[in-house]
């Protein structure tokens, strides 16, 4: 069963302690540009590639990651259990993600989910993250964000929209941008891999 750790930090490293053969994923060596069922997209020196998963551990301050994985989210931080399992089966977060102040707390978080994704019994329990607070742009535009809260499930919402209402509330059932930058060239390497060839169109003005 393939794990993946995105993050180095405290959480991160005290999960990968824990689970020598898990994948970690972190700058400066590698970037988790976005996610998806199964895989994590991965932009590094040679590129974009997708590395698959059957189990995620988040453990940066990397919140779009999971949006982009339809987890829960309540008062701007994700809803977690525990362990540190999200809504979803098989996805956990830990640490700054989840509000850890200290580093000695991240570390905790980790070791905690990290011993659930190994089969272990947990050693503790992760409280209520505590609120996110909101940036500045939903402050100023609350008709923005009420109107983004309010949209009816399965709306596309955009992940930049989604950061400046602050992750308030809902679950995001479609992503249309992704949880962080890529480059350029990294893009458009990959675009021939991802593109399905549609051979000639018609001239619209000969129609």
């Amino acid at each position: 069963m393939s794990i993946v750790i995105i993050g180095t930090g405290p959480a991160g490293r005290a999960a990968a302690s824990v689970l020598p053969q898990a994948v970690v994923i972190a700058r400066p060596d590698a970037t988790a540009w976005h996610a998806e069922p199964g895989l994590v997209w991965v932009e590094d020196a040679a590129g974009i590639r997708a590395v698959p998963f059957a189990r995620l551990l988040l453990a940066a301050d990397e919140p779009l990651l999971l949006l982009a994985l339809d987890c829960a989210f309540a008062d701007g931080r994700p809803v977690v259990g525990p362990s540190g399992e999200t809504s979803q089966a098989g996805i956990f977060a830990a640490g700054v993600v989840l509000g850890a102040t200290t580093a000695e707390e991240a570390a905790r978080q980790g070791a905690i989910a990290a011993r659930v994704l190994a089969g272990l019994p947990p050693e503790g329990a992760i409280a209520t993250p505590p609120p996110r607070p909101l940036p500045e742009v939903a402050r100023l535009d609350p008709l923005a964000v009420a109107q983004l809260l309010e949209s009816p499930p399965g709306t596309e919402r955009s992940a930049a929209a989604l950061a400046q209402a602050g992750l308030r509330g809902g679950r995001l059932t479609s992503v249309v941008a992704p949880a962080r930058n890529a480059g350029f060239a990294a893009l458009a390497a990959l675009a021939p891999a991802v593109l399905t060839p549609r051979g000639a169109q018609p001239d619209a003005e000969r129609l």
